[in-house]
């Protein structure tokens, strides 16, 4: 038997004698490496746990390449890192643990839904534009014995990227560390600047960042985190990467939102989400962008907004507030006639609210997807069908398809009440690339529903 062999066996041997060991939250090297540190259920002290671990793999859409030192992050319902990041290795393939609160001493877990959020050089970060992160449930992770980690492989952890224009490849990075306490879920970072959208990106636990493909510029590099204003800084690009940024809090403090959400025309009476979108980041066409950790009403759990709410904790900056954003079935009454419709933005200072101070949506039923993409990223032929459920009220259509960042491909008015099925007939569709389509309900020449935004992806077949 080999050392490495015997010591394994030695320490399993001692947690099944003597029970999971003890450790810190904030000190990984107190647990052995094959272990984690978790909170248990009922006591006050976590122990050392084999790790609830996500696996894939990371590779070019187009080439189906593997791609090397890709930064892989597990992300809440609130846009925070569930565990630390992951780099892939040089075939792409990555492990990613998902912190994992434990029922009991035996290390039984607490499921819970994460998303995945992946960026590399020369690649397009996901999830953006059109492209999305569905979903995964961990509670589908198995192990093969009690000192085996949990692991969870699916279609869904298999992230596909797609690569940057020719005139973005080998352009610099900007990385450097963002000041962050143990209480923050995380920040999320935005570089506002002269070339293009707005970038962001991630801070990992130890406060950690990376921008990929930054164009020549000044730019504007500013922090975002539910309870915390950060100063924001200058950071000027040229020829090389750029390292060593920080970004620093500040003393001003944050401001709260309240408003409402009335369920009308059989919206799903469970309720709906607020969220707080920093407006930069903000594609109009796709209707969403990119939500600071924790600005969400209810700021955990499921979507159960009936009525009022409130987004505490908003730190300086302007907004889009958006109602419906998850896949709950309902959407944002898109009637511009009619009050309580419109897109609503607001901008926070010194504490302070301006804008739409009190904003009050109304919500309605969305027109269900039949496919593709109703539940899961669907793979289709370069001719795919649409297919959607009727809708009570509308009397027209019309279907929209979006390309992988955002910008829309076609458009297709359907006159005919009674269709649900259309044949795509835009322009050529690339094989190995994501697309979106969106139909949206008329009635009487003005939108009275549509899909929902996390809804209708879809992959052209290689």
């Amino acid at each position: 038997m080999t050392p490495l062999r015997a010591a394994s066996l030695t320490w399993w041997l001692l947690l099944s004698a003597c029970g999971a060991r003890e450790c810190k939250l904030s000190d990984p090297a107190s647990c052995p490496a094959d272990q984690t540190c978790e909170v248990v259920s009922g006591r006050q002290t976590p122990l050392c746990f084999p790790p609830v671990t996500l696996e894939g793999r990371v590779f070019d859409v187009a080439t189906k390449v593997g791609i090397a030192d890709a930064r892989v992050l597990a992300l809440d319902e609130n846009g925070a890192p569930a565990g630390a990041a992951a780099i892939s290795s040089q075939d792409g393939a990555f492990r990613l643990r998902v912190t994992s609160a434990r029922t009991d001493d035996t290390g039984a877990f607490t499921p819970r839904k994460v998303v995945l959020r992946a960026q590399a050089k020369n690649y397009l970060l996901f999830p953006s534009g059109a492209r999305l992160s569905l979903p995964i449930d961990t509670g589908a992770a198995s192990r093969s014995n009690d000192a085996a980690a949990f692991v969870l492989k699916t279609p869904q952890t298999e992230v596909g990227l797609d690569p940057v224009s020719a005139a973005a490849k080998d352009l610099p990075s900007v990385s450097g560390g963002v000041e962050l306490s143990v209480d923050q879920k995380s920040v999320l970072l935005v570089l506002e600047g002269p070339a293009g959208p707005a970038r962001t990106a991630l801070a990992a636990a130890d406060g950690a960042f990376t921008f990929f493909n930054v164009p020549a510029g000044t730019w504007r590099l500013a922090g975002y985190s539910r309870g915390v204003n950060y100063r924001a800084v200058d950071v000027v690009v040229q020829g090389a990467d750029v390292s060593g940024v920080s970004l620093e809090k500040s003393t001003g403090g944050t401001a709260s939102l309240s408003g409402s959400v009335q369920l009308v025309a059989g919206a799903n009476n469970a309720g709906t989400s607020v969220v707080l979108v920093v407006e930069s980041t903000f594609i109009e066409a796709l209707g969403r962008g990119e939500v600071p950790p924790g600005l969400r009403a209810p700021e955990a759990g499921p979507p159960t907004v009936t009525g009022a709410f409130t987004i505490s904790g908003i730190p300086d900056g302007r907004y889009v507030v958006l109602a419906a954003f998850e896949n709950d079935d309902n959407v944002r009454d898109p009637d511009p006639g009619i009050s309580g419709t419109q897109v609503q933005r607001i901008t926070v200072s010194n504490g302070a609210v301006t804008g739409a101070s009190a904003p009050s949506f109304k919500v309605t039923a969305a027109v269900g997807l039949v496919s593709p993409g109703r539940d899961a990223v669907d793979t289709t032929s370069a001719t795919p069908t649409f297919t959607w459920q009727a809708f009570s009220n509308a009397d027209a259509w019309v279907v929209r398809v979006f390309d992988t960042q955002g910008a829309e491909l076609w458009q297709r008015p359907i006159a005919e009440k009674a269709t649900t099925s259309l044949v795509y007939a835009g322009p050529a569709l690339t094989a190995g690339r994501y697309y979106q389509w969106r139909i949206t309900a008329m009635r009487r020449m003005a939108p009275t529903s549509q899909s929902e935004e996390l809804r209708g992806l879809f992959v052209v077949q290689n």
